[in-house]
């Protein structure tokens, strides 16, 4: 896993990402910087668990990926057999280029998972 976040933190303005499971816990992580994995896995669960209730209520079936967008920094969600793929972005990065590499490595990582 650690090999594929490692690839898709090449892409240009990519600043890190992480595959969080759903109860909070980070199954894997490639960040230049310290990461409390702690603290950020049950954060970014929380956003995930309350968008997906929201998508649910919503009546708009599963939800597959979505954007967070701050002041600094975009956050890119994707669903895994694993989790959420999270990527953490600078503001000013390609929206297209980065949902494609997302994709691409949520494949690489749902078949990774499918081997074991």
């Amino acid at each position: 896993m650690e090999r594929i976040l490692a690839e898709m933190n090449k892409t240009p303005g990519v600043i890190g990402s992480f595959v969080v499971a759903a109860d909070g816990i980070i199954v894997a992580s490639d960040f230049a910087t310290e990461l409390n994995d702690e603290l950020m896995g049950a954060l970014t669960s929380s956003i995930i668990n309350s968008t997906e209730k929201a998508v649910k209520k919503m009546e708009q079936g599963d939800l597959v990926s979505f954007i967070v967008e701050t002041e600094t920094n975009k956050m890119f969600f994707h669903s895994t057999r694993s989790g959420f793929l999270v990527c953490v972005a600078a503001i000013d990065v390609n929206l297209g280029l980065i949902r494609v590499e997302m994709r691409a490595a949520a494949e690489k990582l749902n078949q990774a998972v499918g081997l074991k």
